[in-house]
């Protein structure tokens, strides 16, 4: 039923379409229209499945036929049809019908079981108390399944809105970026310098690093909401990926005293994936580990094989466990949502290796989204948040060892160039 299509074209045709010529199925007719258009455009029905609850034991209360009743819908569906007869081409045309009438074949059942349960209901010795509740109740659920319709497609809105900023934010950033570090580079490389001013050199150098990163967390973040990610797939070992990241993390540990201990990553098998895009997963979930925990504290990295079933394949688990500060259990999902950030930002320091320093909140968005766009998934356990007792946190991230990219992932195997014929996905 979901057809993104069909509710664009609804949405812009509300006043062609009009609503009901008879007043009392006026409210009916447009919390029903409402309801269509967020079928069509979120493939739920919850929403329009109550306001035809609603709709069928008034109808009872007020002694009405269901034949009656069942026009409304059935005149809405005819207006629909017979505009994109008249406006659609017939090859999308027919698509968008298709949509219109499963949808109203949902509304019709979902109707006319209502009215089947309300009528059951009015023969019971509180049938005139339940009708009279559901006449009262009748507008004021419409209005709302209507307001809700609205602020859900503002709210589809305003995220489109926040990803196509990022985007040119990003892009825009990019080009007088690149000329800093150029300009930056150059001045590194002259070697008449006092020791003063090649201290604020190398700042600028270490400002415009860390400028850079966060521009290309954010470019990735625009890839993958525009699917139009890339994935370049070989047999990787995840053991020398997570030890070069070891390597390369080597001085924040020291100066965070952290202790760090790998365990059964030498029995794992080779996955497929892509390099670059597993070393930003890993390297992300462990400067996590470090910053969020207190000084002197340890982390473990582990990984366990995962045998293939019927529902799931054969994949590998690396878990990243830690002595830090924890998450709260409302916390566990939205710190992978784009620009959460965990209690007041003005609190944090901002750093890549400090105590709790906190960045803009994208790379665990990050870890999710090119952790599914290798087919595999990534959630942490943790007994919650406790700045004192410490109770620390677990990192999971799940990868199948014959990567399975979801469609609009576009994939080079390097393997198996035959394969690449059939991307993008």
């Amino acid at each position: 039923m979901k057809n993104e299509a069909l509710a664009q074209w609804l949405q812009d045709h509300t006043e062609m379409l009009g609503s009901s010529d008879d007043p009392t199925d006026k409210i009916l007719h447009e919390a029903l229209y409402e309801g269509v258009i967020d079928i069509a455009l979120h493939g739920e029905t919850e929403m329009v499945d109550t306001v035809l609850e609603s709709a069928a034991a008034h109808a009872v209360g007020a002694g009405r036929k269901l034949t009656n009743l069942l026009g409304v819908p059935q005149r809405l569906r005819e207006r629909i049809w017979h505009r994109i007869g008249e406006e659609i081409d017939p090859e999308p045309g027919f698509v968008m019908l298709t949509a219109v009438d499963a949808i109203f074949v949902h509304i019709i059942r979902v109707m006319i079981d209502a009215y089947l349960e309300a009528h059951r209901l009015s023969q019971v010795e509180k049938a005139v108390e339940v009708s009279q509740l559901y006449s009262e109740s009748e507008k004021r659920v419409m209005h709302y399944a209507a307001e809700v319709a609205r602020a859900n497609r503002e709210l589809a809105r305003l995220e489109q809105a926040k990803t196509d900023f990022i985007s040119i934010a990003a892009h825009e950033l990019k080009t007088p970026l690149t000329l800093i570090q150029g300009y930056v580079n150059i001045m590194r490389d002259l070697k008449e310098m006092d020791e003063r001013t090649s201290s604020f050199i190398d700042g600028i150098y270490r400002g415009s690093q860390r400028m850079n990163t966060i521009i290309e967390n954010m470019l990735d973040l625009s890839a993958m909401d525009t699917s139009q990610l890339n994935l370049v797939l070989e047999q990787v070992n995840l053991r020398s990926i997570i030890n070069l990241i070891i390597a390369q993390q080597e001085q924040a540990l020291s100066e965070r005293r952290h202790t760090i201990q790998m365990v059964t990553l030498e029995e794992l098998p080779r996955v497929e994936g892509d390099p670059a895009r597993l070393h930003q997963i890993f390297n992300q979930i462990i400067s996590n580990a470090i910053k969020y925990t207190p000084d002197g504290g340890q982390i473990i990295i582990s990984g366990q094989r995962v045998s293939g079933t019927d529902n799931s394949p054969e994949s590998v688990r690396i878990s990243v466990k830690d002595t830090g500060i924890g998450i709260a259990p409302e916390d566990r999902d939205k710190i992978f949502k784009k620009f959460y950030r965990i209690g007041d930002s003005k609190l944090h320091s901002t750093g890549e290796t400090k105590f709790m320093g906190a960045g803009p909140g994208l790379g665990l968005a990050i870890v999710k989204g090119l952790a599914e766009a290798h087919g595999g998934r990534v959630w942490v356990d943790s007994q919650g948040f406790d700045l004192l007792n410490c109770p620390g946190s677990t990192f999971n991230i799940v990868l199948p060892v014959q990567a399975a990219p979801p469609a609009g992932i576009n994939v080079k195997r390097m393997n198996n160039p035959k394969r690449n014929d059939e991307q993008p996905r």
